[in-house]
This record gives C-alpha cells, structure tokens and sequence, in this order.
C-alpha cells in the first residue's frame, strides 16, 4: 500500500447517546446542518479533506499540522458560538485529536498508527477541547498563539508506547466540562509489559544473537495479544547490557510488568531461563526453564518463544484479574469491569454468569469502543446458549452472543479473540462455514491464543471432524493448561466423541470435566445420553438429576437448538438418547 506523511483530526459528539436517546430525529437534523453549513466549510477554508463520517465522528485528512490545529481552533471556536443560546443539555460540543504520522492508503481511507493515534487522542480530549501529540505540538507551539498545557504521557489501547498528551481549551466558553449526568469516556487502562534483552550467560558472543531473537519473538507473539500494550523492542533494548532493576525499568518505561530472561549454551545443549515480575510490588508471578537440543536452532526458538508466551499471558491477566478483584466499586475502570466479569464467568454457575454479563455492561457504558467488553459479553451469551443460563432461550440468546461478538470484530476486525469469540457465536447459530473461517481466522492472528483453538477444537468436534479437534484441543491446553475455560473446551470434547459413537472415550472425558468442573452442567448431560446408548438407563437417569440441579429448564426442545450438532444422523441420535434417559420434550 502507498504511504503518506499526514496531520491526522479526529472529532466526536460528546454525549451523542444521550442526545439521541432525547431527541432522534431532531438530534441528527440538527448534526446535518452543523456539518453542512459550520464544519465542512472551516474544514475547506483550512485545505482539509474528510475522509470518512462515522456516525457522530469525522476523520479529517491536512497535508500541515498548523493547518489541522488552525481549524481545530476555528471549529471549536464557531460551534461554541453558535451554541451559546442553545439548551445546555442539548448543546453541541465535540472532542478533537490531532497527530501527525505514517498513514497508509487504501484508496479513499487512510489506516495506521497515524490515525490510531488521532482517535485516542479524541477520546482524551474535554468536550470543547484540542487534545494534541507531542509530535504535532513541535511543529505548532512556535507558529500559533494559543495556550497549550502540558499533560504528561498517557498509555492509550492499541499504541505500544505512551502518548505525549497537550492540551487546549477555549478560555472564553469555560463551558468545556461534562453536563451534569454526563458519562465521560476515559480510555481503559491496559496492563503495559516491557520484555528486556535476554542476557547471554553462554560465554560465547555468537551466541548473542540467539538470546536477542528469543526476546524479539517474545515482543512479536505477545504483541498479538491486543489486551496486552507491549513495549516496543527498540525501547525496551535500550536496557541491554545494563544491570537495571524492574523497579527502574518499571518507573522508566512505565510499565507494570517486566518480562526478563538468560540463555546459557554448553555444547548442543541450550538453557533458557525466564521470570515475569509484577513491578508494583516487586514479586515474581511466574518462572520457567526450558532445556533443548539444538538440532535445529530455529524450531527450539520457535518452541521455547511458544512455551514463555503461552505462560506469560495468561499469568499476566490472572494478576491483572487479582488485582481488579482487590478494588473498590468507585475504583473501577471499564478495563477492571472486564476482568471481574472474567473472573466470575470462569466459574461457570448461572448467578456468575449473569453477574459478568452486568459487569461487561457496565464497561461499555464507560468505554463503548473496548473490543474485549464486547468479546466476553458474547462469551457470555454463549454459556447462556449452552446451559439455558439468565432466563434466556438458546435463539434469543445466540442472538445477543452474535451481536456482541459482531460489535468487537467491527471495533478490531484483527484480534484475534474478537474473530474467534466471532467464530465461536456462529457456530451455536448453525453457520458452520462462516463460524470455522473466523476461528480459523483467529489463530492465524494469534497462533499463541488458547482460547481460539479451544473454541476451534468445540467446532471441529461439533462438525464431525473429530481429529482436527483433538488436534486443536491438545495444541490448546498445551498453550494454557490451567485456562478457566478449559471445561468448554473439555464439553466440546464430550459431545465430539458422542458423535464418533466413542462412547467409553466419553464417559472418561465427562468424568475428568466434572472433576474440574463440578457446576458445570454440560458433562452431566452428555453423560446421561452416552449412559442411556449404552443401555445403562438407571444410570442415564441419576446423571439427568445431577444435570437439573444446575440446569433446572432442560428440555429436548432447548438442547435442540442450543447444542448445534452439524449430521443430522448424529443431532438425532443425540436427542434420542437424551429421550430415552429421561429428558422431556417441553
């Protein structure tokens, strides 16, 4: 693609929602107009060009910087102006971000860090206000007379390093606050990682070059985890060679966690040591050590970079987790409503599946464009699916999971949990097909990323492809073998091998989930079928007692639905044998 420099604005309706929610038809004349006869003409009159409109937001495209602040300015300077004799709970204000940066071109829209930078910088704005990026402030402070304040670095989601923030407000409209009642967006905070240069303790120099491409790989994979902000690899590299401590590292680089390491080669042997430490209380969370043969030296880099990042990822949001469950209702972040809502759902009970749902709620409402809010909350439409959990029906519920799961993808088509919690949603509605591209899709972004080949493997099991699933399955919990979502994946397995007509294979795999997994009522279910196929009915039928009491509404007419079981032969055989324990139709 053809790349560009180019001065970024990014402008949106504060409180558009609530204004909508007052006034629809109203509220978007009145925006229509504001466009057509303010904003477009100072947005000409400054040699701008409009890419794209989103709804209340505009994307704007200068070939200068202090053209782009200059009608910042004007445009906020006007609307404030034209407002002044309007209801203040009606009042039009917008937030403005304006960076400068590498965009790349696709034909009429513009993409990259350039613009990215742009719309976190929108978010960081008052209404009313310019939020600027260091970059952008060089190339103006000396060429306007405007007063700008100095913010200090924040870390913004899907940007690796912290942000520079400046800041401008019109002194004469001191009305640049939040309304009464108003929520204002605050961008969530995400856990920050620095992955220092692995020390080589081999004693021999040629080896420095592979202990620096194990620590580039680890940057590279753990950068596809979008939950994670991982520090640039030229930034943390700086630390080379220096006996710094993650206390420092930590303070410099702002940073919560620090991921340090050695490797130590003796003949066709390779030691590779690694320890995650949480920076804020100075403990190690986790810590490894891998032995290899080097027989071939790229495929043990490629091993040992899977097993660190298969570890260090999850260990890192399960201290993020006990961290957020630490705090106070009023300290509470959209980010820290994630993961609490996490925490309960992997506890797989009805109660604390409805409890995350209103969590993950709450998290959109202070932060609408998290991608990760929407993914769990269709995770957790999905569980409701399964088990008949929250008083909804498999369709209705199915349908909420598709609708959440289609809002991450839209706000990060390239996460790769958003494509498989996607994928998975599609599947428990009976497209097959498009559900296996996006979990596909998933791990091709994330090959590290359990959860999408536990969700594969729940596909390829449903569709009858009982190898690909165990290979999925095994490559899953070899990634994250105490994932809370493993019993998912284990039920997956259960109702795979039932249609393989593996029915020994199943009664083991169910005995292990329940193990795990005790509230979980999938395994009970599969179990009083496999029990009845096998002719053992008083069996099937103290498995059916154990399955009401988590799942009291279990009918054949809502496994029907909710367990999509792609032959037709073995979707019948699965309800029969479901008939013959006992189940009742309605």
């Amino acid at each position: 693609m053809e790349r560009r420099l180019a001065a970024i604005l990014a402008a949106d309706v504060v409180g558009y929602s609530r204004l909508m929610g007052d006034d629809e038809v109203g509220t978007l004349h009145r925006l229509t107009d504001v466009r057509k006869t303010l904003i477009e003409p100072i947005i000409g009159r400054h040699r701008g060009h409009v890419v794209k409109l989103m709804g209340d937001g505009v994307l704007v495209e200068f070939k200068s910087v202090v053209d782009a602040v200059e009608c910042a300015v004007a445009w906020q300077q006007a609307l404030a102006e034209r407002e002044s004799d309007t209801p203040e709970n009606r009042r039009f204000r917008f937030r403005i971000g304006v960076n400068i940066g590498d965009v790349l071109i696709d034909g009429d829209d513009i993409f990259g860090d350039g613009v990215n930078v742009a719309a976190r910088l929108e978010a960081l704005a008052v209404p009313g206000g310019i939020a600027l990026s260091d970059d952008a402030h060089r190339q103006v402070c000396d060429r306007l007379d405007l007063q700008w304040n100095d913010l200090g670095e924040h870390r913004v989601k899907n940007i690796a390093r912290p942000v520079h923030l400046w800041h401008w407000a019109d002194e004469r409209h001191p009305s640049a606050r939040p309304v009464e009642g108003e929520t204002v967006r605050r961008p969530s905070r995400q856990p920050a990682i620095a992955v220092l240069p692995f020390a080589n303790l081999s004693g021999d120099p040629d080896q420095e070059y592979f202990a620096d491409g194990i620590a580039e790989d680890i940057v590279a994979a753990l950068s596809r985890f979008r939950e994670l902000l991982v520090i640039a690899r030229n930034t943390s590299f700086n630390f080379k060679g220096q006996a710094a401590s993650a206390e420092r590292v930590g303070r410099d680089l702002d940073v919560d966690y620090v991921l340090e390491g050695s490797v130590r080669k003796a003949g066709n042997r390779v030691r590779v040591s690694a320890q995650l430490i949480d920076v804020s209380r100075n403990a190690h969370i986790w810590a490894d050590r891998y032995d290899r043969d080097l027989d071939d030296i790229f495929t043990v880099q490629d091993e040992i970079t899977e097993g660190i990042v298969g570890s260090v990822a999850p260990e890192t949001l399960s201290a993020e987790i006990k961290r957020a469950t630490r705090k106070t209702p009023d300290e509470l972040d959209a980010w820290d409503r994630v993961l609490q809502a996490r925490w309960h759902m992997a506890r797989f009970t009805e109660q604390d599946v409805v409890t995350a749902r209103q969590k993950l709620l709450e998290a959109i409402d202070i932060d609408p464009d998290l991608a990760s809010a929407f993914a769990d909350l269709g995770n957790s439409y999905v569980l409701s699916t399964i088990n008949g959990w929250g008083g909804l029906g498999a369709a209705e519920a199915s349908k909420h999971a598709a609708e959440a799961a289609r809002q991450a993808i839209q706000l990060d088509p390239a996460d790769g949990a958003a494509n498989a919690v996607y994928g998975f949603t599609r599947i428990f509605r009976w497209e097959f097909d498009e559900g296996l591209n996006h979990l596909r899709r998933a791990v091709e972004y994330n090959p590290n990323l359990a959860n999408a080949y536990g969700f594969l493997s729940v596909a390829l099991f449903l569709t009858g492809d009982f190898s690909g699933g165990l290979k999925a399955f095994d490559r899953a919990v070899r990634l994250s073998p105490r994932d809370p979502w493993r019993g998912i994946w284990m039920a997956g397995k259960g109702i795979g091998a039932f249609i393989a007509e593996r029915y020994e294979d199943v009664l083991d795999i169910t005995r292990e989930n329940i193990r795990d997994n005790p509230d979980l009522p999938t395994p009970y279910r599969q179990r009083a079928a496999t029990l009845a196929v096998l002719g053992r009915l008083d069996e099937a039928k103290v498995e059916l007692e154990r399955l009401y009491e988590r799942m009291p509404n279990g009918t054949i007419a809502q496994v029907e639905r909710a367990v999509p079981i792609r032959d037709p032969e073995a979707h019948g055989r699965w309800l029969n044998a479901l008939r013959a324990a006992g189940m009742p139709e309605k």
